[in-house]
């Protein structure tokens, strides 16, 4: 099926759980809870997942045909012969349940059988042309080709638009009388009343013999009279495309495109269209429509054309001189660290430093460069996020592995975005800036020379003491990019070294230290996590930020890598919250994800399933956030009813 959701097998999130197929068995493709894609060996498919969902959907006519169909569809035939008699006793349509069980016992050998059910199927409804055209496969199965295709010719006078029975017949013309029989055969067929699909096979020949304006004139009559199925824009927008008619695509499909009622994959050949066309605005619309279906097996495509767009938006921005006199600029603190922002000052989830604890304080760090450089306007690359994602970073591991109290100070420009200084900040210009009672703050200094996998990364750091108002020590260290985890890791314990004060257990029992593989990535989500702070408390604009979408769900990849890990989980409801407060429509997506998380949050007794009620207000589920407040013990904690009230009151 095009979109399988195993909950069956949730808790196994990758193919890596399952266990190995046979060599000689073949693999079903499934999905999972979260889009993931599963391999899984069609016995234990078949035993584990399709006859247990079979037998749930038993009293559901529709539930039981789509079943059926995806029995059918991954080869268990044998298993659908009491399925689809079930389906001829239940369903209030009778062509479909018997069309259906005629298809079951064809494929099962029972040609006898097949008749004689399509036969009380045209008793009960008539001679239709999806009966007709299997009772034609029935005598064809027999050898009787003659009855095969004169029953197979009054199929298509029932109905013309039968997708395998017109070309079934299209091509036993061509077998006796060529190309031209085929021709024909499409015309006539064209000829009918309530024809359509002839005519689209039609086009397809003009567009093959470069008759583009021939074709262009079918398609529009196909399109103005508005009798088409879901499939045919994906076939007109496909056979466009393959000819090279882009600008068709565009021009006729994509207005009446609905990604409710078409094939999804007529979306994706206009999303090609869009890019190829450079159309960005207009593919990105489209876009929100698409991953807004929640559909699996279209993500990576999804995802690579949202890529494409953004590359494209990029190559258009121009880095632009800016004179620093007319920007407005103001120094954030931050002083917890960046995700436990977003979760609605969920006090009651993080323990909290006294207030007499003693502070040390984390600035930005600014760019090593060489001679003089101009301000100016650009995108946030990689270097200018890693300089606020390290310090972010720095802040975390003293809030948790010592007993200081730390904070990050970065400064943004109102309306536009974080500076990236390419000036050394002087530690001594800052001792009267920052708070009376810090008695450390930390300033450095990042670059990066090289490309690819030979980028040279150099990180230096200072300790300024404030209460001596002098440099205490500096720390500096070089890696490769494969490595740079490494050396983040190493100067964090320089530094706790030299400040002391040091916890031997996190400050919250959840916390666990990045590990050098993860740190790359979670450097990365620091960086993109401070961006949806700022848009959520309305420092930036929204449209300042680039790949909402990927920032959003950054976090939930790396949960699903690291599944031990709690902090990916909360970083992930965090990105969710903010963007809730800002009102993107990008939330409505991750429902279905958000909801396997807290599944398996409650099964592992995990500190994210007490935030269910957050998930419950983002989409909107009033009925479980009542009753979580409702029922809340006697002795409930304090700060979790009172975050309950602040929840209510969003």
């Amino acid at each position: 099926m095009f979109k399988r959701l195993l909950s069956s097998l949730s808790s196994k999130k990758n193919s890596s759980t399952v266990e190995p197929a046979a060599a000689d068995e073949s693999l079903i493709v499934a999905y999972d809870a979260y889009g993931q894609q599963m391999k899984i060996p069609r016995s234990e498919w078949r035993d584990k997942v399709f006859l247990p969902a079979l037998q749930q959907k038993w009293d559901s006519a529709a539930d039981l045909y789509s079943a059926i169909l995806s029995g059918l569809e991954d080869g268990f035939p044998a298993d659908l012969i009491p399925a689809a008699e079930r389906l001829v006793e239940i369903d209030d349509i009778p062509e479909r349940a018997h069309v259906i069980q005629g298809i079951v016992l064809m494929e099962n050998g029972q040609s006898d059988a097949a008749e004689r059910t399509l036969r009380a199927g045209i008793a009960k409804v008539g001679a239709t042309g999806t009966l007709l055209t299997n009772l034609a496969k029935v005598f064809a199965g027999r050898g009787e080709d003659s009855r095969a295709g004169e029953t197979l010719w009054q199929a298509i006078q029932a109905d013309p638009n039968q997708d395998n029975g017109l070309l079934w017949w299209a091509t036993l013309q061509q077998e006796s009388q060529g190309d031209a029989g085929y021709l024909n055969a499409l015309r006539t067929a064209a000829a009918l009343p309530g024809s359509w699909r002839a005519q689209l096979w039609l086009a397809r020949h003009h567009l093959e013999q470069g008759e583009t304006e021939q074709a262009r004139v079918l398609y529009r009559e196909v399109l103005a009279g508005k009798a088409f199925d879901a499939g045919a824009l994906m076939m007109i927008s496909g056979d466009l495309g393959r000819n090279g008619e882009i600008a068709s695509i565009v021009e006729l499909v994509a207005p009446i495109y609905d990604e409710h009622q078409h094939d999804p994959m007529a979306g994706i050949n206009i999303l090609r269209a869009y890019q190829e066309l450079g159309e960005v605005e207009e593919g990105e619309k489209l876009l929100a429509r698409m991953y807004a279906l929640g559909l699996a097996p279209l993500k990576q495509h999804l995802d690579e054309f949202a890529q494409a767009f953004q590359e494209m938006r990029k190559q258009d921005v121009q880095h632009a001189a800016v004179d620093p006199n007319e920007l407005q600029i103001k120094t954030l603190s931050l002083t917890q660290p960046i995700w436990h922002y977003g979760l609605n000052r969920a006090d009651w989830l993080f323990s909290r430093k006294p207030e007499d604890a003693q502070k040390i304080g984390f600035f930005a760090l600014s760019k090593i460069v060489e001679g003089s450089v101009q301000s100016e306007s650009q995108l946030e690359d990689n270097i200018g996020r890693l300089s606020r994602a390290i310090p972010l970073y720095f802040a975390e591991a003293v809030h948790y592995w010592s007993h200081y109290a730390s904070s990050c100070y970065i400064q943004v420009v109102e309306g536009k975005g974080p500076i990236f200084s390419g000036n050394e900040t002087d530690g001594n210009a800052l001792f009267d800036l920052v708070p009376p009672a810090m008695n450390y703050f930390v300033t450095g200094e990042i670059g990066c020379s090289g490309k690819g996998e030979q980028e040279q990364w150099q990180v230096s750091l200072t300790l300024w003491n404030c209460a001596a108002r002098t440099k205490q020590v500096s720390e500096s260290g070089q890696a490769l990019e494969a490595e740079l985890g490494s050396l983040i890791l190493d100067l964090e314990q320089r530094l706790l070294a030299h400040v002391g004060l040091r916890r031997e257990q996190p400050l919250d029992p959840f916390y666990l230290r990045p590990s050098t593989e993860m740190m790359g990535v979670y450097l990365s989500e620091l960086g993109q996590a401070f961006m949806l702070t700022l848009v959520a408390n309305k420092q930036i604009p929204r449209s300042a930020i680039w790949g909402e979408r990927a920032m959003l769900e950054w976090p939930l990849r790396m949960a699903l890598h690291w599944p031990q890990a709690e902090v990916p989980k909360l970083m992930y409801l965090s990105g969710l919250g903010k963007a809730f407060d800002y009102r993107s429509d990008l939330v409505a997506e991750y429902k279905e994800q958000s909801l396997a998380l807290l599944h398996e949050a409650r099964e592992t007794n995990s500190p994210v399933d007490r935030l269910a009620p957050l998930v419950w207000k983002l989409f909107d589920m009033h009925d479980e956030f009542a009753d979580r407040r409702q029922h809340l013990s006697p002795g409930a904690d304090e700060a979790y009813a009172a975050w309950l009230a602040r929840l209510a009151d969003k």
